[in-house]
């Protein structure tokens, strides 16, 4: 059994990002012995004037196999680490699920929230009728919507890029395929016509990799460029993963 533990909005414009306090809670939660094996996903909202976020909208996903098999433990421990490291003027929302136990409806809110400005009554019903564990904070709570989502999101097996998962931050230069993937959780390294590559292929990683959850594998897409193979997506500045 693992568990999903997605968190949105927890940040201001001078602090760290969502990304990276996802990342710092994934440790916490290790070094607790709540979970192990933990992955985190980015993924990505709906960017509207009626929807107030930070600087990208998008909330990050922690997967995780829980040690004692105790979700309130592991939310209590969640929501205590967002109000020790809560920032001035964000609306943090917590979401917690079971993997296996994540609501088609979940999933379905979770899509249209990639494309539609949901109200936090919508978001607040569909929890209760779910039995769907979410906490708020700050001023408005507003992120449990994101929250909600991300969890969504990620149960599909479809959506997210992992800025946290084995191996991937430690990947730097040019490598080959075969290397990449003894060295991470990656399954496969594809092309954009979804073609794998053989392991002798070179990828300059640029030194940032960041795969996708696609058809429920870890996937990192890459396009050729010149002699070698890179990623077509590009690390942002400032970024805050």
């Amino acid at each position: 059994m693992s568990v999903f533990i997605c968190i949105d909005d927890t940040d201001n414009m001078e602090s760290i990002g969502t990304g990276r306090l996802s990342r710092m809670l994934a440790e916490e939660l290790t070094k607790k012995g709540l979970v192990s094996n933990t992955s985190v996903t980015r993924h990505q909202l709906l960017v509207h004037p009626d929807i107030p976020y930070t600087s990208h909208n998008s909330s990050a996903c922690i997967e995780g196999i829980p040690t004692n098999g105790d979700l309130h433990k592991i939310a209590e421990c969640a929501q205590g680490f967002l109000l020790q490291n809560f920032h001035e003027g964000a609306d943090p929302g917590l979401c917690v699920s079971e993997k296996d136990a994540v609501p088609e409806d979940l999933r379905t809110f979770g899509m249209r929230a990639q494309k539609e400005v949901l109200t936090m009554e919508e978001a607040r019903e569909i929890a209760d009728r779910l039995g769907v564990y979410i906490w708020l904070g700050g001023g408005t709570g507003q992120g449990f919507i994101g929250a909600m989502a991300g969890v969504g999101l990620r149960s599909t097996g479809n959506d997210g890029r992992f800025i946290e998962l084995k191996g991937i931050r430690e990947v730097k230069g040019v490598k080959s395929v075969g290397d990449i993937l003894s060295q991470t959780a990656i399954s496969r390294v594809i092309n954009l016509l979804g073609e794998a590559l053989p392991d002798y292929e070179l990828i300059d990683t640029q030194n940032w990799i960041r795969p996708n959850l696609h058809h429920k594998e870890i996937v990192f897409f890459v396009q050729k460029e010149g002699t070698l193979w890179r990623s077509p997506e590009k690390k942002k500045p400032k970024n805050k993963d």
